[in-house]
């Protein structure tokens, strides 16, 4: 005696449906939900993120959060440093110039640094410290472990010389430019330096 199987009130509108085009379906309706959630939630700092050749936008959030803070310029009437001079735009040129052992290094000191913070200031990245938080932190990180000095020194110089070598920041500085245009020096070009 042959029992028919009946399907429950639920299935009955799937059986037309086979497995490739359930597939297909599945498919096409996880990539319009996650291009919708990319465009309502996504990065809003994408565009900028692209404009950059050779830093990642990792690096970029956690240089960007680390020129404001170490340098405040519209407290003492400086041009901005990320607004007026293209500070990001300077790192972004010296970094492609790197050897490949340099830039990897600097991927690992900028990693460490934003990360670094997650031990001591409750699970928080560096990008996303408030500026009093920011500013301790970078202070913690001068004064701490042989490693720890040297990160921060070196990201301190990479910034602060790429902002300082624009020509709009001299004034601040009593600077006039280069002694050499400023005399009349003639160059050299490659010539060879005197001996002693």
């Amino acid at each position: 005696m042959a029992t028919k199987i009946t399907t429950p009130a639920l299935m009955a509108g799937l059986e037309p449906l086979s497995r490739r085009s359930l597939l297909r379906g599945v498919a096409l309706g996880g990539l319009a939900f996650s291009t919708g959630c990319s465009r309502l939630f996504g990065r809003k700092d994408a565009p900028e993120a692209l404009k950059y050749k050779h830093l990642s936008e990792d690096e970029i959030r956690t240089i960007t959060r680390l020129t404001e803070v170490l340098l405040p310029t519209e407290q003492h009437g400086l041009p901005s440093a990320l607004l007026v001079v293209p500070t990001m735009s300077n790192l972004d040129e010296m970094t492609g110039q790197m050897q490949p052992q340099s830039r990897e290094l600097l991927s690992l000191a900028l990693w460490i640094f934003e990360n670094r913070p997650k031990m001591s200031f409750k699970f928080s990245r560096f990008s996303k410290l408030d500026d009093a938080k920011a500013r301790e932190y970078v202070l913690a990180m001068q004064d701490g472990a042989f490693f720890e000095r040297g990160i921060t020194s070196t990201l301190k110089t990479f910034i602060t010389v790429n902002y300082w070598r624009d020509s709009r920041t001299w004034p601040g500085l009593d600077y006039t430019g280069p002694v050499t245009e400023k005399w009349g020096v003639r160059r050299l070009g490659n010539a060879p330096l005197p001996l002693v």
